[in-house]
């Protein structure tokens, strides 16, 4: 049962988009969780989650870029689905395996050129969260057209105090990208990771600040909006990397 010792609060001002318990999100804690460890072990690739965002049509496809990375009984994650496969498809064994996500169809969508498929990759994170799993340091989030080298994610990470409140990743390498949505915010297509004392504090307003955002285009876009009510703003690590060739390619090195 986590414990937590309140150091100081952030204040919002009266234009914080109708948040209702903005005045009270804390931005430095102490926790005292299992999954919270004070010990002194090295960060290692048991200590992350990976939530890779798929969906069902188009995994057959793109699956071969996450069976790059994925190393099955050593890594540990899932990919989201909008739907279950059909009965007639076997899952490969050297894919992650998938779990389906939850129903979005109360949540408000209102980008007009947009998919509300946004919303359920938002959501990811607090379902992977929900999961229970333990000792978790990091949740790590992704495409599955992303591909993680994991030692080097890794020895990213470990430079961090996971018992802290940090929001990692990196912008796109197209100016254009930057320029049409945010300089401040993780791209989720490189892939960005949020610390176990974060994660618990966003699972808290995600849902409700999903639909305050409704007009954002990308579940990054929501993602970001709601780490900065609780104060929490990107720590810009350069081996994140979305980048435009021709197409749609991330990854992280």
């Amino acid at each position: 049962m986590a414990s937590i010792y309140t150091i100081i609060y952030f204040a919002f001002s009266s234009q914080t988009h109708g948040c209702p318990h903005c005045h009270r999100i804390i931005v430095t804690q102490k926790f005292i969780d299992n999954n919270i460890t004070t010990g002194y072990e090295k960060t290692n690739i048991s200590h992350i989650v990976f939530g890779i965002a798929g969906s069902t049509k188009t995994w057959n496809k793109r699956q071969n870029y996450s069976e790059l990375w994925w190393k099955p009984n050593i890594t540990r994650g899932f990919v989201w689905l909008d739907e279950k496969p059909p009965n007639n498809v076997t899952w490969a064994k050297t894919s992650p395996p998938y779990k389906v996500s939850g129903n979005i169809s109360r949540f408000k969508y209102t980008c007009w050129y947009g998919s509300r498929s946004a919303i359920r990759l938002a959501r990811i994170v607090k379902e992977s969260f929900e999961l229970g799993l333990e000792n978790v340091r990091w949740f790590v989030m992704g495409d599955d057209d992303t591909v993680f080298f994991t030692e080097n994610l890794v020895t990213v990470l470990s430079k961090y105090d996971h018992n802290q409140m940090y929001y990692v990743g990196g912008n796109s390498e197209s100016v254009e990208q930057d320029v049409i949505f945010s300089y401040t915010m993780a791209y989720g297509g490189g892939g960005f990771a949020i610390s176990y004392p974060l994660a618990a504090q966003l699972v808290r307003i995600l849902d409700a600040c999903i639909d305050r955002y409704s007009s954002l285009y990308g579940s990054d876009q929501k993602i970001q909006s709601c780490l900065s009510e609780i104060g929490v703003p990107l720590t810009k690590e350069l081996g994140f990397h979305q980048a435009l060739w021709g197409g749609s390619k991330e990854l992280l090195d």
